[in-house]
């Protein structure tokens, strides 16, 4: 039996137009990173999944590896292996943890048999069939992958798995995060109705396409933090308080605000004001660097 191993590294990223209720989507990419270990055995055994050190069931991590080994041309039932990803970000708040890890995986998988370069468009299409396999996402999450992944701005046409546009920042941006209390609604959601809501979201979608990013970004947050019934408060404070754009990211509860670096005092005194209410609050900023493979053997 022979034992390959690789390591490789993705990025975090912040909604902008969440895709559930039109199919488009786009994101902004931060420097929130999400490691992945693959350890690959050539013969037929089990899957071990480590999150964060312990040990966790994940049919997206399974989904992933899988899929990224018959990508390479090889018989996913003849390996086991072991599949480790390491992140200090929250997980299931709307930070796209499980886009960046599906991506992280798809390129140590890679890594670990042999493929120093890879494809960005087949670890998408990858990242988008692990995660409609598994449950993980109800669209594919291409725009949530390709943040992941590509950094920069990415706008998707999830259904259609099309990468529309994918930008780089003109310059860095700071990026404050805000994790309430509030618990997920992810497992209430009614896909069919808040696809009702398309017409509102691909406008959303379109300022987005023009480089209206922000504005959509506050709209999207407004709309969406209707529809699953969370308080738009600590958003709209971010605005008070001078950000670019703010909103809920993802299906929450987590909420981004985006602000020129010169906005210090403003960014402090809004980390404050939301701790104060009871948010864990992480600063980080843009990110333009694209998902790397980071060690082999």
């Amino acid at each position: 039996m022979t034992t390959t191993r690789a390591r490789a590294s993705t990025f975090g990223a912040v909604s902008i137009v969440n895709a559930i209720a039109g199919g488009r989507g786009a994101t902004a990419s931060v420097r929130l990173t999400t490691d992945a270990e693959v350890e690959l055995d050539d013969s037929k055994g089990e899957w071990d999944f480590r999150v964060n050190g312990k040990k966790a069931e994940s049919s997206l991590s399974l989904e992933t590896v899988r899929r990224a080994i018959r990508l390479a041309g090889k018989d996913p039932d003849a390996y086991s292996g072991k599949v480790s990803t390491t992140t200090g970000v929250p997980i299931g708040v709307g930070l796209k943890t499980s886009s960046a890890a599906s991506t992280a995986i798809a390129i140590a998988v890679a890594g670990a048999l042999g493929r120093r370069a890879f494809d960005p468009k087949k670890v998408l299409d990858c990242s988008v069939e692990a995660s409609l396999a598994s449950g993980a996402s109800i669209t594919g999450a291409l725009d949530d992958a390709a943040g992941c992944l590509m950094g920069g701005l990415n706008m998707t046409d999830n259904l259609a798995r099309k990468v529309v546009s994918s930008r780089l920042f003109e310059k860095r941006l700071k990026v404050v995060v805000g994790v309430p209390r509030a618990r997920s609604r992810r497992d209430s959601i009614e896909p069919g109705s808040i696809r009702r809501f398309a017409h509102l979201t691909d406008l959303f979608f379109e300022m987005a396409l023009k480089g209206d990013y922000w504005r959509a970004m506050v709209l999207n947050g407004i709309t969406y933090s209707s529809i699953l019934k969370y308080d738009p408060f600590p958003a709209l404070l971010a605005v008070e308080h001078g950000a670019l754009g703010a909103g809920l990211s993802g299906t929450g509860p987590a909420v981004a605000a985006v602000f020129e670096p010169s906005k210090k005092a403003e960014i402090e005194a809004l980390k404050g004001r939301w701790a104060s209410d009871g948010c864990e609050v992480i600063e980080t900023e843009t990110n333009n660097e694209h998902g790397r493979l980071l060690e082999v053997g």
